[in-house]
Parts: C-alpha cells; structure tokens; sequence
C-alpha cells in the first residue's frame, strides 16, 4: 500500500498524467478540533504542503511543457492511497488541491495546494451584472435564500461556481434546494463580506451549525468532490459508521496515544452590538463545580459578538459557549499505521475507510491517566505525509474527573 499523485484539471478534475512526489504533509479536518475555550465550529478543511519536485521529475520535455503541467491555479495535484496490487487501480483519492503558489530554481519546484475551501475564498456571492449597475454606480440588489442550512449552503456553492463565468468546479452541490426553515438574506452592495468561504462558515459557526466538508471520488478518469453537509435535524457528518480502535499496554492499532486535559468555566460574559453604557451584554453562569465539597476554583471568560444586536440570540450564544465549557475537558490523540494488516492479510486501517466527522470507539487498556473502558468520540482531524503513519485528532469530550 502507497501513495500514489496525479496532476489533474482544476475546472474538470479530468486526471493528466502520474507524477513522483518525494514528500509532503498533509491534514483533512471536518472542523475546528482545538482544545480551547473560545473556538469556532469552522467547516472542513484540508491542505498538503512542503511538496517539492526536481525538474526531472515534472512530465514534459521543454520549459513550456513542464510549466504547462504545473500551471498554478490551473493544474491540481490529487493524492491517491492505493491498497491493491492491480495496477491499473488508481486508488482512493484522499485529497485534491491546486497548485498555489509555486516556487522554482534551479534544480526543482516547490508549492502547496489550495483546497476547495481556499477557491471559494475568493468567489463572491453578488449576482451577474447587478453590481455597481444602479444608478449613480451602486448596487442596489438584494435577494434572499431559503430552506435547509445545508440547502442554503449548497445554493451558494453553486451560485459561486456553475452561475459564474469560467467558475465551473468539479464539485457536486448536493442537497441543492432542499426545503427548510432557515433564511439568509444578501446585500450586492456588501461584496467584501460575502465569499462563498465566508458564508459557509459562518452557516457552520452558527448556534447547531452543521459539519461541512468536501471528500474527492473517482469518477471514471476524473476526480470530483461531492459536498457532504450535515441536516438541521442531526448536525453531525458520519454517523452510520462506528470504528473501534484499540489501545492497550501490550500494543494496538491505537499507538503513540496522548490525552490532553482542560479545566471548567463557570461564567460567560457575552457582549454583543453597541458600545459603551449601552452595549448588549448577558451573563451565562453555572457555579456548581465552584460550591461542590472539593471546589474547582472560579474561571470566566468574555465572548465578543458585535453583530448581535438581539438579546436572545445573544443570550444563546453565551448560554452555547457555556455549557460546552462548563464541565473538565479531554482530548485524545494517537497515531495509526494504514499499511498494517490482519492474520488474513487485509489492511486493517486503509486510508478512505475512515474520514473525520465519523464516530469512533476508543478502547483503552493500561493507560496511566485513564480508568480501563470504551471512550465514545468523533474523528476530528487526521494528518501525516508521505508515509503510511497517519495521526489522529479526536473530538474533545468531557473529562471524568470531578
């Protein structure tokens, strides 16, 4: 089992040709797994870095017919894992990026690839020929969009992409239209606040916002993305698939594991629109831990949300931000090799059975810090580089500890 790279189309996906990448890292997250008190939810991410190609390695026999190949922002790379012998099967593609920006001396080229996210950081929701086309030069549109949180979010993907000019993307807008009772409402006039990037992060930073991501497929000789996005009813990616990974004190397929630990916060103090004597403010407490036989000791934390200027939706915000501070928390982490097989001969953890977002079942053994059992969590964030040893950033969850 190896990797395996292939410059491909940015537009289409349509693959080119096989190139040899000596090395790189890489990480796909589904979203924001940082043990912190203030966070955000974020929608999923990837990037593949530190790739560097000597010349000799790049198709094409002339400057013009290598560039050709490695055109930035034309050309991507995708990032294949392969687990079987026949060679005519590509693998499982595991990640996809533009090259941008890209770097070249002498003796080879270096870039990173842009994600899809890192695209539609720069495609501007505002609809063909309104802006600036009011009179004196304004823009006087607005529209507003309807439906499910991942039925808006597909709809201004795809206002983003296939509603622009040259702005095609392979990707699948799926859920398009699908019927909800959330609503967004956009300004033409407000271009600057209105990427495709911006937007769907703030869908998925909202109060029960939702888990997005883009996950590659083959599809004949192209490499699409179909955008995965949770529903209003249950907010998380990935649930149907239970994975167990074991830790123990003799070995496991669970290695290197760590566990990092962080304590309550009791008050939340959220400021909202306004300023001064008259800026929106509410209080979100829990003391409980505080007044206990063996007290934790006070902590509070501020929370800035200077667009909110309705008291409730402030008051929830605090009230969120609280209650998932309020109790000790823990985060696992831990390595497992892709390449490792069974008593059969099958791969045990190939790359493409697992994806961050989906549920796993820690199951610990021996650990110092830790009472033996079955730790119920999500996969949050995997990495590695060019080898098959892949780390693993689980959810944060509560600490047993009290």
């Amino acid at each position: 089992m190896s990797w395996r790279a292939y410059i491909a189309d940015t537009i289409t996906g349509q693959l080119i040709a096989p190139i040899d990448i000596p090395s790189f890292a890489w990480s796909i997250s589904v979203s924001d797994s940082t043990l912190s008190t203030t966070k955000d939810k974020g929608a999923g991410e990837y990037d593949a870095s530190g790739l560097t190609l000597p010349w000799t390695s790049v198709p094409g026999s002339t400057p013009a017919e290598r560039v050709a190949m490695l055109a930035q922002d034309k050309r991507s790379i995708v990032l294949f894992w392969k687990t079987s012998l026949d060679p005519q099967d590509l693998g499982t593609p595991i990640l996809m990026g533009s090259i941008s920006p890209r770097t070249d001396s002498w003796q080879d080229t270096s870039f990173t690839l842009n994600s899809v996210m890192e695209l539609l950081d720069s495609r501007i929701l505002v609809r063909e020929n309104t802006y600036g086309r009011a009179a004196n030069s304004t823009t006087s549109d607005e529209f507003t969009l309807h439906g499910s949180w991942r039925g808006i979010a597909a709809q201004v993907g795809y206002m983003c992409t296939d509603m622009k000019p040259g702005g095609r993307l392979p990707i699948d807008w799926n859920n398009r239209g699908e019927s909800g009772n959330h609503s967004m409402d956009f300004k033409g006039f407000d271009a600057g606040n209105q990427s495709c990037r911006q937007i769907l992060e703030s869908i998925a930073n909202t109060e029960n916002g939702i888990d997005m991501q883009f996950r590659p497929y083959l599809a004949g000789n192209t490499v699409r993305f179909s955008f995965q996005a949770a529903s209003d009813g249950y907010v998380h990616l990935g649930q149907s698939t239970v994975h167990r990974l074991y830790c123990h004190r003799y070995g496991g397929d669970l290695e290197n594991v760590t566990i990092d630990h962080i304590g309550p916060v009791m008050r939340v103090y959220a400021a909202g629109a306004g300023s001064d004597k008259a800026q929106l403010g509410y209080l979100a407490e829990d003391l409980s831990l505080c007044l206990q036989s063996d007290p934790w000791p006070l902590r509070e934390m501020t929370l800035s949300n200077t667009d909110t200027d309705k008291a409730e939706q402030l008051a929830a915000s605090a009230r969120g931000n609280l209650n998932a501070n309020r109790l000790p928390l823990m985060q696992i982490k831990g390595e497992v090799n892709v390449n490792d097989h069974d008593s059969t001969g099958l791969p045990v953890n190939p790359l493409g059975s697992f994806w961050p977002g989906e549920r796993m079942e820690i199951a610990l053994d021996g650990f110092p810090g830790m009472n033996d059992g079955i730790y119920q969590t999500r996969l949050m964030q995997m990495s590695g580089d060019e080898t098959a040893q892949v780390k693993l950033t689980f959810d944060v969850m509560t600490d047993p500890i009290r």
